[in-house]
Parts: C-alpha cells; structure tokens; sequence
C-alpha cells in the first residue's frame, strides 16, 4: 500500500545500543525577537549571529552544524501573566526574557523521519542524508508538530561524503506492524531510521556509496 505524505519532522527511537531513552536534553535559547517558528522536531542550531542561542537549520548549507532536535520551550506569556511551556516556538513573542529551549541532542538518539518524494529502502542503509530546505521552516501550529522531512538525494559524492548531518541506519517497515503508513519502502514518503552524523556533538563520518 502506498505511503501517504503525512510528515512530522524528527521523532526518537531510542538509543541505539537499547537502553533507555532518556532524550538527552539540553536547555538552549531563543532570542525572543527571533521571527522564526520552531517545531518539535526541527533540527536547530546553535547561532552564528548571537553566541549561545539557536537559529533553525535550514539545511540548504550544511553550515552551521545541528545542535539537536527541538523539543519544546518555555517562555513568560504577557496573556496569562507566567511562564508557559509550548510544543513549538511561534517567533517573536512579546517578552524581553529568553526563550527555554529544549533540545535532543544526545548523539546516540535515533529518530524516525519520513523521506520526501523518492522512496529510500534498505540499499540506503549507511549513507548520509540532509534534510528537505523547502520545508525546514514549517510546521503544524496546532499540534506544534515539524513537517520536515529527509531529501531523497543522498550524500554519495567524494565532496560531501561526510558532510550531510544524519545517516541511515535502518527502516521503519523492519519495526513498525503490517499497513502501517511509512512502511511501503517501494514507493516516496516512506520513513526511515536514522542518526546524527555530522552535528554540533558528533564528528562526521564518511557515508558508503553504494
């Protein structure tokens, strides 16, 4: 049965060696100026403009590295008078504090993320891939869900062997029940496994080529 398109960025899968998942979550910031949305599941990272906060990664440069996944984030709420956690970050809200961002960046988390409009299968497994840049800066207002998904085009020239943030390490239809969307590895939207590579925490490493 074909995959229906029905995306939702960067999703854990727990560790790779089947411990817990504890997530790994580090506390970032968001100027509160920034006009950029933030999804769970957008990969972010850390901004070149102002030291020690995030800025989405866009993925149409590889540069600068993925800090993580966005998780989440707290910030002071004029409307209500307190802090308030919210699932994705709207962009310039009215506050002069810092926004509390959370952010999965333990190196061993593997993600589920369903690829774009070419179908990847298991002759993929190992190579490197980068995300899709026409929808890094999307998302679900509603449920606070990224719609990122990885690119079809895969890391498997000399120039960039290494240089793509997350390889393929598995697909979903070797997990996931019979009928379940994502595992038709025949045709696009399906969804894989993957890990970090070449991010903020992790040195990159060269993708195979086959």
């Amino acid at each position: 049965m074909a995959n229906t398109n029905a995306p939702f960025g960067f999703r854990s899968f727990g560790h790779r060696d089947g411990s817990a998942p504890t997530m790994g979550l580090e506390r970032y910031f968001i100027n509160s100026s920034d006009a950029n949305p933030y999804f769970t599941g957008d990969p972010v990272a850390l901004s070149s403009a102002t030291p020690g906060s995030l800025q989405p990664y866009f993925g149409s440069s590889l540069t600068p590295r993925v800090a993580g996944i966005f998780a989440g984030c707290e910030y002071y709420n004029p409307s209500v008078g307190r802090v308030t956690w919210n699932s994705y970050f709207p962009g310039t809200v009215s506050s002069s504090s810092p926004v509390t961002a959370y952010v999965i960046s333990d190196p061993e988390m593997q993600f589920l993320v369903q690829a774009s409009s070419a179908g990847l299968g298991s002759s993929n497994v190992g190579a490197n891939v980068n995300i899709l840049a026409a929808q890094s800066s999307l998302g679900n207002t509603l449920s606070g869900i990224s719609v990122v998904t990885i690119a079809s085009t895969l890391a498997l020239t000399s120039a960039s062997l290494s240089s793509y943030p997350f390889t393929i390490v598995d697909v979903y239809s070797n997990f996931a029940p019979p009928g379940a969307n994502g595992v038709d590895n025949s045709s696009a939207y399906n969804v894989m496994v993957v890990v970090p590579n070449n991010t903020f925490r992790r040195a990159p490493i060269t993708g195979l080529t086959t």
